[in-house]
């Protein structure tokens, strides 16, 4: 849940909005929350380039996000930010769901109020916080990030931000389709599946990023899922393992939500991780130089089978790939 704080001369008002995943909620019995900024809005705010250097010890994590409808910064004329494209389908143009106050730039400093930005702005950085103070956190960082000031030519980190259930990196990047240009592709999913193992919830747990038509943060993320009814999961268990030793189309039929479709492959071995991030990587390759509408309804998911195999799955229809892997 965000927390949006707005301070006059003894008055404190405190306004709700809605939740969505990752986002911690104030405990009034106590006014805590799990690692919250108990600031005010001030001047001296982390910058876009404090947190991707994971230094913002001399500075505050935003604090104050606007809900909607009232947040009249945050939303552009259009409402939205539309990405203008050719069919095939979705229509154009496609109408992403961040609200920002500028666009297609991600999360710039810009943006910093902006709910399309919360993950970078508030959760992210309040997980760098705690990391460099020493302080206890539920945030879990790969490679890990120490007390103190950065190292030199310290590596990017993927993030367990503190709700436990998204992963983001300390590299600026605004979602799916610039994966290429982290520093570890795979880096995110080998910590969500790590997460999950250490959770043991290795044979129900799910992964799953979504496309930019789907999506509502302009940060790349994962949602990691608890999933034991997960019908996808009973897909993947009637095919025939050496059908999908590379990316190969799935029969969703047996799904009954409509515009959804998926390509996976499956590890060598029972018990095994596997790389996804490159998978998307290459799949990317075929809209380079493009302007094809697909492009945004690409997401991604791991789900583990019930004979213990992990399947790297893409998805490529309207549906999230969030719905498919942590609800349907």
């Amino acid at each position: 849940m965000k927390i949006y704080d707005t301070c006059i001369p003894f008055t404190v008002l405190v306004f709700l909005a809605s939740p969505i995943s990752g986002q911690e909620t104030l405990n009034f019995t106590n006014g805590t929350s799990n690692g919250l900024v108990g600031i005010v809005q001030g001047p001296n705010l982390c910058t876009s380039d404090d947190i991707a250097k994971m230094d913002v010890s001399g500075c505050a994590c935003p604090s104050t996000f606007p809900p909607s409808p009232t947040d009249l910064v945050c939303v552009t004329p259009a409402g939205q930010c539309p990405i203008t494209c050719n069919p095939p389908p979705p229509a154009s143009p496609v109408m992403p769901r961040s609200e920002l106050s500028q666009c297609y730039s991600g999360c710039v400093d810009a943006n910093s109020e902006c709910n399309g930005c919360y993950i970078w702005f508030s959760s992210l950085c309040r997980c760098i916080r705690d990391f460099q103070a020493g302080t206890q956190t539920n945030c879990i960082a790969s490679p890990s990030i120490s007390a103190g000031p950065p190292q030199p030519h310290q590596s990017p980190s993927w993030v367990v931000l503190g709700g436990g259930d998204l992963i983001t990196t300390t590299d600026l990047i605004p979602g799916i389709l610039q994966l290429s240009s982290a520093a570890d592709v795979d880096g995110g999913f080998r910590l969500g599946q790590d997460t999950l193992r250490n959770r043991q919830i290795r044979d129900t747990g799910t992964l799953a990023i979504n496309s930019v038509s789907t999506r509502s943060e302009e940060q790349i993320h994962i949602h990691v899922c608890d999933h034991p009814g997960s019908t996808v999961r009973g897909i993947l268990d009637q095919l025939h393992r050496d059908n999908f030793k590379t990316t190969s189309s799935v029969d969703l039929s047996a799904l009954a939500r409509p515009n959804a479709a998926m390509s996976c492959r499956v590890s060598p071995n029972r018990g095994e991780d596997i790389n996804l991030g490159r998978d998307i990587v290459d799949w990317l390759q075929q809209y380079v130089g493009t302007t094809t509408c697909a492009q945004y309804d690409v997401g991604a998911g791991v789900v583990t089978d019930t004979n213990g195999y992990s399947w790297a799955c893409i998805t490529t229809g309207h549906r999230a790939a969030e719905n498919l892997f942590c609800s349907d």
